[in-house]
């Protein structure tokens, strides 16, 4: 996803439900470390006070009170509160059908304003009904509002390096396609480059190889269904391009450590 994207996601997010799953505010100590994993559900956090390291998708980054970060579901994330501890305030939730690319998404500075507002969604968290469920969803959207409005572009969306073309053609072709059953043959379909070059150069400038970036295309939307509908396992695996449902589900399980029918539902952590 590029910067240009964002008005599309933005509008995509306000139109669609999102359902709040989880919100808090809590103080870390300076040994509290969250192992990496893989989240089921968006983050929007703020850093009320302190210090800790963010990693995402194996970037890592220094946060400081008063940032204010959004960790895409299905990101692989873990953080550890640095020497002093930290403060958080933050919110879960999902949304359909929009899925924003794993990535680091930060907004410095966010003010005072911003605070009290994530502060009096995680009180509002214990309010039951539907009303006060709506009023959340109201909350987190205007917060969406905010937070994508003030993003800065540098850090909307990460971006790799100068890529060859063909390498960003094919990259580009799987985030789209990667359903396709015959996902892996169509993008050496009309290559410029030999086979073998190009893979030399998609493992070099993207760090894996095409296989790798199918299959992690795939078992990550995979792992989205499996929590966000009650899709059976033989639908979801033909949903993301699998001909064979035991193939699947063993895939599933050595990228994720887990069945997918053991791994329906979970909430995690900031």
């Amino acid at each position: 996803m590029s910067p240009l994207a964002v008005p599309d996601l933005l509008r995509a997010l306000l139109r669609g439900p999102c359902r709040v799953t989880h919100a808090a505010k809590d103080r870390f100590k300076s040994d509290r470390i969250t192992p990496d994993q893989v989240v089921v559900s968006h983050r929007l956090i703020h850093v009320r006070a302190g210090r800790l390291s963010y990693t995402v998708e194996g970037e890592a980054r220094p946060l400081a009170a008063d940032d204010w970060v959004w960790v895409p579901a299905w990101s692989r994330r873990g953080w550890a509160a640095r020497r002093g501890g930290c403060e958080l305030c933050w919110c879960e939730f999902t949304t359909d059908p929009v899925e924003v690319p794993p990535g680091f998404y930060r907004v410095p500075a966010a003010g005072k304003v911003v605070a009290a507002k994530m502060a009096a969604l995680a009180r509002g968290w214990s309010a039951e009904g539907e009303l006060a469920a709506l009023r959340r969803e109201a909350e987190l959207k205007a917060l969406a509002a905010e937070f994508w409005s003030r993003a800065r572009p540098a850090e909307a969306a990460r971006e790799a390096g100068p890529r060859h073309p063909e390498v960003a053609r094919a990259a580009a072709w799987l985030r789209e396609h990667f359903a396709r059953p015959d996902a892996l043959e169509a993008v050496y379909e009309g290559l410029r480059l030999s086979p073998n070059h190009f893979r030399l150069l998609f493992r070099r400038q993207t760090g894996e190889t095409v296989q790798a970036m199918l299959a992690r295309l795939r078992l990550r939307r995979a792992r989205y269904l499996v929590a966000e509908t009650r899709l059976s396992v033989k639908e979801i695996a033909a949903e993301c391009g699998f001909a064979d449902p035991l193939y699947f589900s063993n895939h599933y399980r050595r990228f994720w450590g887990r069945s997918p029918r053991a791994d329906r539902g979970g909430v995690g952590e900031a």
